[in-house]
């Protein structure tokens, strides 16, 4: 039975094989030091076999904020490669217009790189708020029709009853002697 001091030791024990192991990856992955790389992944490999054969299975790598940041720069270079690549090739007018909005199709300097991108931001801006404008006139306007629509009811509505109360006013006196009759 393992005592609850050496828990954190041997946790500790694991996490620093770990990381021995991940670096020496990187390193051969690189193909910095070929031949050094090789031994420290062997050792590390073979104290993480034994260990683990001894002891629980290590847990799962974390995944920390370089890692997102590298996934994510593969994952825009990938996008910019799929992107080059359907550049070449035809390319539908809606792709290619979201894309001239971001990126202008002249090479241009840092500076004139931000002016064309605040530029285009303010266009953006303007077709936005025009746009929404519109939405809300053509609201207004649905609005006003309903509106228009129940004013004519009402209207319709209060005809029928001043009709009504005209009938009921019309009838002889002895018909609402009967209904007081029931109550």
């Amino acid at each position: 039975m393992v005592s609850m001091a050496t828990d954190p030791a041997e946790a500790r024990k694991r996490r620093k094989e770990i990381i021995q192991s991940q670096r020496s990856e990187g390193e051969a992955s690189t193909a910095a030091e070929p031949a050094a790389a090789a031994p420290k992944k062997g050792k590390a490999a073979a104290a993480a076999t034994s260990t683990n054969a001894e002891k629980k299975p290590p847990k799962k790598r974390k995944v920390t904020a370089d890692d997102d940041a590298n996934k994510a720069s593969k994952a825009a270079a990938a996008a910019a490669a799929a992107a080059s690549a359907s550049d070449s090739e035809s390319v539908s007018s809606s792709k290619k217009k979201t894309q001239i909005r971001y990126d202008p199709e002249v090479p241009m300097s840092k500076e004139q790189l931000a002016a064309w991108r605040r530029e285009a931001r303010r266009v953006r801006n303007r077709e936005s708020a025009a746009a929404s404008r519109q939405r809300i006139r053509s609201r207004i306007s649905e609005l006003e029709e309903e509106v228009s629509e129940w004013k004519s009811k009402y209207g319709q509505a209060m005809q029928r009853l001043e009709a009504l109360e005209a009938a009921v006013a019309a009838q002889p006196s002895g018909a609402p002697a009967a209904d007081q009759a029931h109550v």
